[in-house]
C-alpha cells in the first residue's frame, strides 16, 4: 500500500511539474507572439506614415504616430529574461544596455515626430520621421536574426 502511495505521489509530482513547464512555454510563446505583433504594427504604421509626412495630413499622422508610440513602449517591455525566441537575437539579452538605449532612442524619435505633428511643422516632421526610421534600421542591424 505504501508503495502505491509513493508511486502515485511521484506520478502526481511529475504531472504537476510537466504542466508547469507547458504553462511557462506557453507564456514565453505568448510574449514572443505579442512582441512580433507589436513590431508588425510599428512597421505597418510607419509605412503608412511615410507618404503622409509630405501631405500635411497631420490628424491622420497623429493617430498613426500615437498608436505606434504605444506599441513601441509596450514592445520594450516584451523582452523579459527567459523569453528568447522568434526572430529576436540572443544578443538582446546579452547586451541589454545597448538594446534598451536603442529602444529608448526609437521611442524618443516617435515622440519628436509627435511634437512636429502638434506644431504642424512639415519640415521637422519629415526630418524627425527620417531619424525615427533610421533608428529602426540601426536596431535591426544589430539585434535581429
Amino acid at each position: 500500500m505504501i508503495f502505491k502511495i509513493l508511486l502515485f505521489s511521484l506520478f502526481f509530482s511529475f504531472f504537476a511539474h510537466a504542466h508547469e513547464i507547458n504553462m511557462e512555454d506557453k507564456n514565453v510563446e505568448q510574449i514572443v507572439k505579442k512582441r512580433m505583433s507589436n513590431m508588425s504594427k510599428i512597421k505597418a504604421h510607419s509605412t503608412k506614415m511615410h507618404p503622409l509626412t509630405m501631405t500635411g495630413e497631420f490628424e491622420e499622422i497623429k493617430n498613426l504616430n500615437d498608436e505606434m508610440l504605444h506599441a513601441a513602449k509596450e514592445f520594450k517591455l516584451l523582452f523579459p529574461e527567459g523569453s528568447q525566441g522568434g526572430k529576436a537575437s540572443t544578443l538582446i539579452w546579452e547586451d541589454r544596455e545597448t538594446f534598451d538605449l536603442f529602444i529608448d532612442n526609437f521611442i524618443k524619435a516617435i515622440e519628436d515626430v509627435g511634437e512636429s505633428i502638434d506644431n504642424e511643422d512639415s519640415i521637422s516632421l519629415m526630418e524627425n520621421f527620417k531619424i525615427m526610421a533610421s533608428n529602426c534600421g540601426t536596431c535591426h542591424k544589430k539585434f535581429k536574426n
